[in-house]
C-alpha cells in the first residue's frame, strides 16, 4: 500500500525509506513526530493504541514504552511483523505491544481509543468511513503528514516539517430527536432537527408554536452542546443544553434563563423518525 509514499514524502522531515525481505517499500516516521502523534492524542496508560500499517513497530513500542498504553500494530508483510515483535523484545515492552498480520481494512477497531496512521492521502479517505463508524465516539485519531479529505482535523501541529493531525471521532447525532425537561412542562417537548459532516453540526429546534435554529452545536465525542433562545410565554428564554449521546438516546443539564422556569433541569431525549 505504501509504494507511492516515496513520491508523496519526498522532501518532508528526513524519513527513512526501507524495504523489508519480502519486497515492501515503506517510510518510516520520525522519532520527532512519533512523540508529537501520541502527545496530540493525549496517550495514557489508560488507553488502547491501534497502528494501522505499523512498519517497524516504532509508534506501537513508543505508545508502550513512553505512555503506558496498550498498543497493536497492524501490518500485512509478516518480515516487518517478525522486526517489530523483535524491537519490542529490545524494548522490553513485549507485554503491551502486540502485532497482527492483516489488512488494515479488515482489523477491527471497536476497542481502540486512539488510532494512528501514516498512510496515503487516498488511503486515509478511503479509511475515513470506517473510522467514522467503529470506533466508539471520542477515539482520537491522529496522522502524520496526510489528512483526511473532506474530514477536517480538529487539530494540527508541526514538528519540524512534518505536520500532524488529530480528529476526535463524533458520536452519529444526524436527524430527529425529541427532548423533554424534567419539572418545565412549558418549555417541552422541543423536537430537534441536526444536520451533521463530520464533526461540523447545524440545526434547528421546533418548540411548541415556532421554529428557531441552534445557536453554537457543537459535538465532541459523546458530548453534545446547543442554545435554543426564543420567546415564550412572552418571556425571553435562552435554554444551555450539554449532554451525553448514548446511540438513539442522550441526556445531560440544560441551564435556563429568562422566564418562570430559570434554573438548572435535566433533560433526556430519543431519536425519533
Amino acid at each position: 500500500m505504501l509504494f507511492c509514499c516515496l513520491g508523496a514524502v519526498a522532501g518532508c522531515a528526513a524519513p527513512t525509506y526501507q524495504s523489508s525481505s519480502a519486497g515492501v517499500i515503506f517510510v518510516t516516521t520520525p522519532h520527532e513526530a512519533v512523540r508529537e502523534m501520541l502527545s496530540l492524542a493525549g496517550v495514557t496508560s489508560n488507553d488502547l493504541v491501534y497502528d494501522l500499517g505499523s512498519g517497524d513497530g516504532r509508534i506501537v513500542i513508543a505508545a508502550a514504552r513512553d505512555f503506558g498504553a496498550r498498543a497493536v500494530g497492524v501490518e500485512i508483510d509478516p518480515d516487518l511483523i517478525r522486526e517489530s515483535e523483535k524491537n519490542a523484545r529490545s524494548a522490553g515492552v513485549s507485554d503491551r505491544a502486540h502485532f497482527i498480520e492483516k489488512d488494515l481494512f479488515q482489523v477491527d477497531l471497536q476497542e481502540a481509543t486512539v488510532v494512528t496512521l501514516f498512510l496515503l492521502p487516498g488511503l486515509n479517505e478511503m479509511l475515513s468511513p470506517k473510522l467514522m463508524k467503529e470506533p466508539r465516539p471520542g477515539t482520537r485519531i491522529v496522522s502524520h503528514m496526510h489528512a483526511m479529505g473532506e474530514w477536517q482535523p480538529d487539530k494540527t501541529a508541526m514538528v519540524e516539517e512534518s505536520t500532524i493531525y488529530l480528529w476526535v471521532r463524533p458520536a452519529d447525532v444526524a436527524g430527529a430527536w425529541r427532548i423533554d425537561i424534567a419539572g418545565a412542562d412549558e418549555l417541552s417537548p422541543i423536537t430537534l432537527f441536526i444536520r451533521q459532516a463530520f464533526q461540523r453540526i447545524t440545526g434547528t429546534a421546533a418548540l411548541k408554536d415556532r421554529g428557531v435554529g441552534l445557536s453554537d452545536p457543537r459535538i465532541e465525542g459523546d458530548k453534545l452542546t446547543f442554545i435554543v433562545a426564543a420567546s415564550i410565554s412572552g418571556h425571553e428564554v435562552r435554554m444551555s443544553f450539554s449532554g451525553t449521546i448514548r446511540d438513539n438516546r442522550a441526556d445531560g443539564t440544560v441551564q435556563v434563563t429568562g422566564g418562570p422556569h430559570t434554573g438548572t433541569h435535566q433533560w433526556s431525549a430519543r431519536r425519533v423518525q
